[in-house]
């Protein structure tokens, strides 16, 4: 029954599509029977010698009705399979977007999650779309040509029915099996998809290890797999069928012959024979049409097992959780609406501080706590660089802060000097995140930078790109319209990740005008980095980015272009409170230095 209810819950999107569908296809079924009794009449008038011009007549307007009726079913049918396929996706994707990070459940592969967002949605949107409707039909249609038949012969009517619990009974035998052979598929399926994308990510590291023999040697028996798979299925559902059909080939030729018996004794008109020959195919195929939907339907509901990994994925809280005043607080947090957000009157104003207090965390299925009673306090408008032995917790450090892992005891939070404070994935909207890497997206580079301000107007733009020199992105072809990614232009590493870089710095660069400037009366961005946050001077206006995190920038990018990045930084963002985290030590003007122990 939980499929069942699955499946209801989907036709919302198009239960209008269904509905008319079905409507025109009760019509259709009602037009063939009519067609089965002109037909008849037809018949016996042609043997009695009487006009038959009308009965024709109505024959081929019924055959008319009937055929724009189907037309009409394929159309809407097209229709309502790709707008439930677009509603699913959207909303499996959004689950996609919020999931949380770094739990036992998210570690499905990428490869696997585009299988299932393509092969099983399909699966499941032509139940829905397509199954469903011809069911209820295919209902109507058995019901009809049962009641026409048994007017005219009820022995023969009850006969034919007997033939569909044999067909129940038959139908959950084939049920069970089906649905673990297409697990078994589709398993199957998204390992070959793996392999694929693998191999075109890490294109140039696999020729130079010159691993292609292996890997055609890996997809060879995935493949061979797979065909093994499907054949197993294919054979199993034809013994299937084949059973099936010679049990309904044999009610057809008992039929036929009893018909003719019925005949030989004047019991019957030839138009009667006609019409029990039509009828029985017309009880007949409704129940094989039934049957043969079993495999579609047992194939759907290993395709929703497999959606509903992605359905239940745990989310994480994207609206603010606001805590006590009083620092380090274990009072219960409360959760505030998303749409107070927009007005930001929740956030903490100006400049901002973070403090990290008896922190612990523990990755799913680490043995060893990568941080273990962490405790340090980022001051408003500090500079810390943090540096580290490789596993120490560095990069740990700043997903906590972006609210991506929660840790398992301690607290995380940030805080202005009014003692407004926030923790979890809240404090995303007060972070500017620079990442180490290639982190763009397919489109241009206009496209890039806007995923971080879609309001960003084209001289705050520019202004991003200079700080971030990347002012070679003004040479390009078509300037900041220039498309790249995977088959557009080639950048060098270099050249991607200050791009990465001024697409991250727009968020805050964005948002200046309406939240007005920080300021800290005779010094520069480091200058207060212990000093009282009491000192700071600061307006009332929230300011998106006010935390800026760097993860490993300099290991990317050569001397010539880090050298103007880091004091182009400290002039954009001199109020900011900054946190670097790099493998080699950096020197900057009054920073902090933190050093994690393994």
């Amino acid at each position: 029954m939980s499929y069942a209810r699955w499946f209801w819950r989907q036709l919302s999107a198009i239960g209008t599509n269904v509905t008319v569908r079905t409507v025109a296809g009760v019509a259709q079924v009602g037009f063939g029977l009519l067609i089965v009794w002109l037909s008849r009449r037809f018949i016996d008038h042609a043997v009695t010698g009487d006009v038959v011009w009308v009965d024709a007549a109505l024959i081929f307007g019924a055959l008319a009705v009937s055929i724009a009726l189907r037309q009409t079913g394929f159309y809407l049918g097209n229709l309502a399979c790709v707008t439930q396929q677009n509603v699913i996706r959207s909303r499996l994707y959004q689950r996609l977007l919020y999931r949380k990070l770094y739990t036992a459940a998210e570690r499905l592969h990428s490869g696997d999650i585009g299988q299932r967002l393509e092969r099983d949605i399909e699966a499941v949107s032509e139940v829905t779309a397509d199954v469903f409707p011809r069911l209820m039909v295919t209902a109507v249609q058995l019901l009809g040509a049962f009641v026409l038949l048994h007017s005219m012969d009820a022995l023969l009517a009850w006969c034919l029915l007997l033939v569909t619990p044999v067909a129940l009974v038959s139908a959950k035998y084939l049920a069970h099996r089906l649905r673990q052979m297409t697990l078994d598929i589709r398993a199957c399926e998204s390992r070959v998809q793996m392999l694929v994308q693998e191999t075109v990510e890490h294109e140039i590291t696999l020729k130079t290890l010159e691993s292609a023999p292996q890997l055609h040697s890996r997809m060879a028996w995935l493949q061979q797999t797979l065909h093994s798979l499907v054949t197993r299925r294919t054979r199993f559902t034809m013994i299937s069928r084949l059973i099936l059909s010679a049990t309904f080939g044999a009610g057809y030729f008992g039929a036929f012959v009893y018909g003719g018996f019925q005949l030989r004794d004047g019991a019957i008109t030839f138009g009667v024979m006609a019409a029990f020959l039509q009828l029985v195919s017309q009880i007949q195929n409704p129940i094989l049409s039934a049957l043969s939907m079993v495999p579609q339907i047992m194939h759907a509901t290993a395709s929703v097992d497999r959606l509903r990994e992605i359905e239940y994925m745990e989310q994480e809280h994207t609206a603010p959780t606001m805590v006590s005043p009083e620092p380090f607080t274990t009072a219960k947090s409360s959760i505030i609406p998303s749409s107070d957000l927009s007005e930001n009157s929740l956030l903490p104003k100006g400049s901002l501080g973070g403090r990290f207090h008896d922190v612990s965390y523990t990755y799913p299925g680490a043995g060893k706590a990568t941080l273990s009673h962490f405790s340090h306090e980022f001051k408003p408008g500090s500079i810390t660089i943090i540096t580290g032995e490789t596993g120490c917790g560095k990069t740990t450090l700043l997903r906590l802060a972006l609210g991506l892992i929660v840790p398992q005891s301690g607290q995380v939070e940030l805080y202005d000097n009014q003692r407004c404070t926030i923790t979890e994935a809240a404090m995303r909207h007060c972070i500017t995140y620079i990442p180490q890497g290639n982190t763009l997206m397919s489109g241009s580079v206009r496209d890039n930078l806007l995923l971080a301000a879609p309001e960003a107007t084209e001289e705050q733009m520019l202004e991003a790109i200079h700080t971030a020199v990347a002012d070679f992105i003004l040479d390009l072809p078509d300037g900041l319209d220039t498309p790249i990614g995977e088959r557009a232009i080639r950048l060098s590493e270099g050249q991607m990740q200050r791009i990465v870089i001024a697409r991250s710095l727009l968020r805050t660069i964005s948002d200046k005008e309406g939240a007005g400037d920080f300021h800290r009366e005779g010094s520069n961005m480091a200058a207060g980095c212990c000093g009282d946050t009491d000192a700071l001077s600061v307006n009332d206006n929230y300011c998106r980015g006010s935390v800026l995190l760097l993860d490993e920038i300099p290991s990317s990018l050569d001397a010539a272009t880090e050298q103007p990045l880091l004091p182009r930084l400290s002039a954009t963002f001199s109020h900011h409170t900054v946190i670097i985290v790099t493998h080699r030590p950096i020197s900057i003007t009054n920073a902090e230095h933190l050093h994690i122990d393994s």
